[in-house]
């Protein structure tokens, strides 16, 4: 069976990785005339204790997970064996897929006791895949949320690019499903705002340029993630980007991803020609000389102001910038009027409002 193959690889995998390996004596330094130097002492090789694991209890948990699959010819995809409850002790975690194309299942083996990790529906679109459709998935275990017990964070993967992410902490009881993300842009888990709490991002492509995704960000919120902000990111990360100026939203966009890539000269040509005869290159860019990170999200045309040529857009963005060794955040309502130029759209004139402004005790 699939399942029983992949305990006795992992047997060999630990066994492998058991042998000690004795430190090897030091070199003996050879005598000089005066002073005549004696012999360095070789070390005693100290045992390296040997990790014993159960094989018995390995073929239990596989059948265990293939019970719960309901099937015989289940496959393990994933073992780990961590405190996941905090009280001390480990527990075994197991995410297994009953047959080809299946949806993967997973559970928990606490004793003799099983607790079902079950998946569930991010959209409507992605009914029936369950923690994921495709036979690998990543675990992180951590305390994501700074409760005090830790998070089981389950990563699926799916069509269309798709990776899904499930999310479990125990409540005294069972293992409750605190939130389930998807996307087709990647879903990730970060501290974005330096308070040691992980928030979730999901990720969208965009239709019109593939490089671009919009982002969707979740922050822990009275005992659940709640939707909070949005940004635009760059799918690719690599350099140098080609920065949109299609359309007035994306070159507002554009510009915003120009300075956080401190790509400042692609910045400053999403300017007018109007705004770069105001000022010139070098005491523009002096502005920036502290910004660490900015982005931009919520962005919107207001209706009824413009014309063909003109447009006036709406954006929420914060910046990070280093301030005599502190680093400060800062939120800000902008808009831009938005002209179009031979080159394509740029930003002509700002309005900013500072929202508000606060340390981070923790840069990440």
């Amino acid at each position: 069976m699939r399942w029983m193959a992949a305990v006795m690889v992992l047997l060999g995998l630990v066994a492998a990785c058991a042998a000690p390996t004795a430190s090897p004596p030091a070199a003996t330094l050879p005598p000089t005339a005066a002073p005549t130097l004696s012999p360095s002492p070789t070390p005693v090789p100290t045992a390296i204790p040997t990790p014993t694991v159960d094989a018995a209890a390995l073929a239990d948990l596989a059948g265990q997970g293939v019970e719960v699959a309901g099937g015989d010819e289940a496959g393990v995809i994933t073992l780990r064996y961590e405190d996941m409850d905090a009280d001390g002790l480990p527990e075994w975690l197991a995410v297994v897929q009953p047959e080809e194309g299946a949806a993967l299942q997973g559970f928990v083996l606490d004793g003799e006791t099983s607790f079902p990790l079950e998946g569930t529906n991010p959209r409507s679109d992605l009914a029936g895949w369950g923690l994921g459709l495709y036979p690998d998935c990543e675990v992180q275990i951590a305390d994501l949320n700074a409760d005090g017990v830790p998070e089981i964070a389950l990563f699926g993967h799916g069509p269309r690019q798709t990776t899904l992410l499930h999310l479990y902490e125990w409540d005294g009881t069972t293992y409750r499903l605190l939130g389930a993300f998807a996307g087709d842009g990647g879903v990730t888990i970060e501290d974005r705002d330096g308070d040691l709490t992980a928030e979730i991002v999901e990720g969208y492509h965009d239709d019109r340029v593939d490089d671009l995704v919009w982002q969707i960000v979740f922050t822990w919120q009275e005992g659940s993630y709640g939707w909070t902000s949005d940004r635009w990111t760059w799918y690719y990360r690599q350099r140098p980007h080609v920065y949109p100026d299609q359309a007035p939203d994306y070159a507002v966009i554009a510009f915003y991803l120009a300075l956080d890539d401190r790509d400042m000269p692609a910045a400053y040509d999403l300017l007018s020609r109007r705004a770069r005869a105001e000022q010139d290159y070098a005491s523009w860019v002096v502005a920036f000389d502290t910004l660490l990170r900015v982005e931009v999200g919520d962005l919107h045309a207001v209706p009824g102001v413009g014309t063909e040529t003109t447009k006036r857009i709406t954006a929420m963005v914060l910046t990070w910038n280093n301030i005599h060794g502190e680093v400060i955040a800062r939120s800000w309502n902008v808009e831009w009027d938005v002209v179009r130029e031979d080159e394509g759209w740029r930003l002509d004139r700002l309005e900013a409002v500072q929202l508000d402004s606060w340390p981070l005790p923790y840069w990440p």
